[in-house]
């Protein structure tokens, strides 16, 4: 099956960081915490541990509790602490491209609001045995949300060492921090940690973060920053891809079990037959779940450049729109001498900006200050010689008189006095 092309990710570099709003006085500093993992490493159960607010749900089993992206906040220190629980990737409720999707739009927002993660405690059984699928994904996929720039703030935690021997579990760990899995994390900047079960042992991590400088991650860089779509974005390229081999994997296994069906067809091994089409209806149902969540990532993509391109439509429209507004100034809000005194100095008088110069209600707009200056050349004391009686009593302006406004300038065309409703007006126009 054909992959759906994207434009490349830019390589992540450092991310440029938003200005950190200061918190206000009498107001507490707030750090700002992520706990991340597969389901069932204990994501809950240690933000309830620590947290002791006991709203928060914590499961019994694989099966995930947390559907989507839950802050919670409580004092410690003299800080206000907020954990960030956030589903896995092999959430039982949600597929991978929704799970991403959360937590991109979490994560975009509060990058836009200045509020950044001072660390992430990403969390692992130590009682696994190995790091089967669902990790090693998981893991790809959060190294890829958080980037190199922000793995000094990560905590690599093990959970669960009272169901383990203490032997293995150190073994385990040393596996961990210098095997192909968590080793090079470690080296660019990442801790390896342990969580005992215990608030004392989680506020122990918590210390370690709380002075941490506040990091971007790589996905609020290129969501925010590069104006990526989710699809774009190194996470959502790794999605696309596993969902792609994933795809194919499925329709070859179909195909492959399809052969095997017909042999035991043209054997009359009824049994066989049987045994074949049960396991094709599960191997189709794989490959429409997978092709399911592959068109919902790509519909994502497209409602993302559907919006972008609107955006895009409505700042051209504004663009054109001020391009041709003007700015009217009220014969009356001139003086008689107005012109003459432009030619030493600035007339400070009121104005307003008209986008439909033949649309009437536009002049009765409040107004707004606005000074008017004169271009000084030779020729102006010939110019004002020449002025006729009707132009000095009509406005007291001309060509050399400009305006400026909102990084523009509006020079008057001298081309007199525009009436609307009962006024006239001096019309500025820009250049």
């Amino acid at each position: 099956m054909s992959s759906t092309n994207y434009p490349p990710h830019l390589p992540p570099g450092p991310p440029p960081q938003p200005p950190i709003i200061p918190p206000k006085d009498g107001v507490e500093q707030e750090i700002i915490i992520a706990v991340m993992g597969v389901t069932g490493t204990g994501k809950s159960y240690f933000i309830k541990e620590v947290s002791g607010i006991s709203d928060v749900v914590v499961s019994n089993g694989l099966h995930s509790c947390t559907a989507s992206v839950q802050p919670y906040s409580f004092l410690h220190a003299g800080a206000k602490i907020t954990l960030i629980d956030t589903p896995g990737f092999n959430d039982t409720t949600k597929t991978d491209t929704e799970v991403l999707a959360d937590i991109c739009a979490w994560t975009s927002l509060n990058y836009r609001k200045g509020r950044l993660l001072s660390g992430i405690i990403y969390l692992h059984r130590i009682t696994d045995v190995r790091m089967d699928g669902s990790s090693l994904k998981n893991l790809r996929m959060f190294q890829r949300l958080c980037g190199p720039g922000a793995l000094k703030n990560v905590l690599l935690t093990t959970t669960q060492w009272s169901n383990v021997d203490p032997a293995l579990g150190e073994f385990r760990e040393d596996n961990l921090r210098h095997g192909d899995f968590w080793g090079g994390l470690v080296s660019k900047g990442a801790s390896l940690e342990r969580f005992m079960g215990t608030r004392e042992s989680g506020l122990g991590l918590i210390n370690k973060l709380m002075e941490n400088e506040p990091k971007a991650l790589n996905i609020q860089y290129q969501m925010v920053q590069k104006n990526m779509t989710l699809v774009e974005t190194s996470a959502g390229k790794f999605i696309n891809e596993e969902l792609i081999a994933l795809e194919r994997k499925h329709q070859e296994n179909l195909e492959n079990l399809e052969k095997e069906r017909q042999k035991a067809v043209k054997e009359k091994d009824d049994e066989m037959k049987e045994i074949l089409a049960q396991e094709q209806a599960k191997a189709r149902e794989k490959l429409e779940k997978a092709a399911a969540e592959k068109k919902l990532l790509a519909d994502i993509h497209a409602a993302e450049m559907k919006k972008r391109e609107e955006a895009e439509r409505r700042r051209e429209e504004e663009r054109e729109r001020n391009e041709r507004a003007v700015i009217a100034v009220a014969a009356k809000d001139i003086s008689v001498m107005a012109h003459l005194k432009c030619m030493f100095t600035s007339y400070d008088t009121r104005g307003r900006l008209i986008y439909d110069i033949d649309d009437t209600r536009e002049f009765v707009k409040d107004s707004f200050p606005i000074t008017i200056h004169y271009q000084f050349n030779f020729l102006a004391g010939i110019e004002v010689c020449v002025k006729t009686i009707a132009e000095i009593f009509d406005a007291g302006m001309g060509i050399n008189n400009y305006v400026k406004y909102n990084g523009g300038y509006y020079r008057c065309k001298g081309e007199g006095c525009v009436k609307r409703g009962s006024q006239k007006f001096v019309i500025f126009r820009r250049v």
